[in-house]
């Protein structure tokens, strides 16, 4: 898709559409980061069949949108935002780049600090440094200025949980989020919401290790990974009188066959990340903490394994109705009949991880999923990370 140019009226130049630059006015016109950036991307798709706009007519159609979601308030207080604004440069040892409320609002947000919070601290950090004069600023005493804002104006816990994430962005260390949950309990959705909020580049399905595995292995050497999780147990060899019997129930018995055969992928995958000290996300039906190999990584990363769960039957139907509706070659029928067999898998997955102390987070909506996740990476990261309100870093 090509970009929108927007052509400046006071001097004829024409420079691209850039949705960062949008999301920052709307940031300082009053917006949440997240109601800034969805706006923002609703009004790129607008611009899709635009390729110039103006300056004028940009800010107008913006203000339309504005009036339309968000009320005449933050119509008027987005057409009181300057075109431009001095800006403060941060240096750090690898840039230089403009402060940005928005941005650093979304950086609180990550540390688990409520957006209205996140907002307000970075408002009172710009207001702080404007009233100082600064033009530029290096990156350390601007954290310090940071965390006495949010000391002083949100609360000492709010500026504790800052300095906590900043010295384990210092650290160097990785963060490595495992996702597991029965098929249907959101893994997918919520580990997406959550890469894009850490800025987390790396995502990595058990789904998917699964197919690459069975690209290059007969189904003779992995007879369970014909089938889905649910249904592995078609896939095992039958008892014979000199075989033992099968300990578990054979859903849980066929999953776990699945699991061993991923097992030296999910870990080799963690290794990796933890070697290249990058963060990852592995989210799947297949993440089964208890009988991974973590020691290492639990000693070089911050390690946060959860499971995900629905905790309703007749929810779980609707989840996965949904689902087929939203994924054409995912057909609900196919999940419905076996729903007996999810759930009996859900209840292994949720009892082993209720016995390890492993978190299960119900997810019902969306925005309390992440909230608690972020607070349970918060948790370990303060933990591995404590604050000590005498030391600035």
């Amino acid at each position: 898709m090509a970009k929108t140019l927007v052509v400046k009226q006071s001097t004829g130049d024409k420079i691209p559409f850039l949705r960062g630059i949008l999301v920052q006015s709307l940031v300082n016109a009053g917006l949440a980061f997240d109601d800034a950036y969805n706006l923002a991307q609703t009004i790129r798709n607008d611009l899709r069949e635009t390729p110039e706009i103006t300056s004028t007519e940009l800010k107008k159609r913006v203000a339309g949108f504005l009036r339309e979601h968000f009320g005449q308030d933050r119509c008027r207080a987005f057409e009181a935002v300057p075109q431009s604004k001095a800006s403060i440069v941060v240096h750090t040892p690898t840039r230089s780049t403009p402060f940005s409320i928005g941005i650093l609002a979304h950086s609180l947000e990550v540390c688990a600090i409520p957006p209205e919070m996140a907002l307000r601290g970075a408002r009172k950090v710009h207001a702080t440094l404007l009233k100082l004069g600064h033009t530029e600023i290096n990156h350390k005493p601007l954290r310090r200025i940071i965390y006495q804002c949010l000391r002083e104006h949100c609360s000492a816990e709010t500026a504790d949980r800052y300095l906590s994430w900043r010295k384990f962005e210092n650290a160097g260390e990785p963060l490595i989020v495992l996702i597991g949950g029965t098929t249907g309990s959101g893994k997918s959705t919520v580990s997406s919401d959550i890469a894009y909020r850490m800025d987390i580049g790396r995502i990595q399905s058990t789904d998917m290790m699964r197919e690459i595995i069975r690209s290059y292995l007969t189904p003779q050497a992995v007879p369970t990974l014909s089938y889905s999780s649910f249904e592995a147990w078609r896939g095992l060899p039958s008892p014979s009188e000199d075989s033992p019997q099968q300990q578990d129930a054979p859903v849980v018995e066929g999953y776990l066959s699945q699991f061993t055969t991923l097992k030296p992928a999910l870990e080799a995958a963690i290794a990796r990340a933890v070697q290249e000290k990058q963060d990852l996300i592995i989210e799947g039906i297949h993440v089964l903490p208890t009988k991974l190999e973590l020691g290492e990584a639990r000693d070089k990363a911050i390690v946060v394994p959860l499971m995900l769960a629905t905790m309703e039957q007749e929810n779980l139907r609707k989840q996965l109705k949904r689902r087929g509706r939203e994924k054409i070659d995912r057909k609900a029928s196919r999940y419905l009949e076996h729903l007996d067999e999810i759930w009996e898998l859900q209840s292994y997955l949720l009892d082993n991880a209720d016995n390890a102390n492993i978190p299960i987070i119900t997810n019902r909506h969306l925005e309390d999923t992440v909230r608690e996740i972020l607070n349970l990476i918060s948790a370990k990261i303060m933990k591995r990370y404590p604050a000590h309100r005498d030391k600035s870093d």
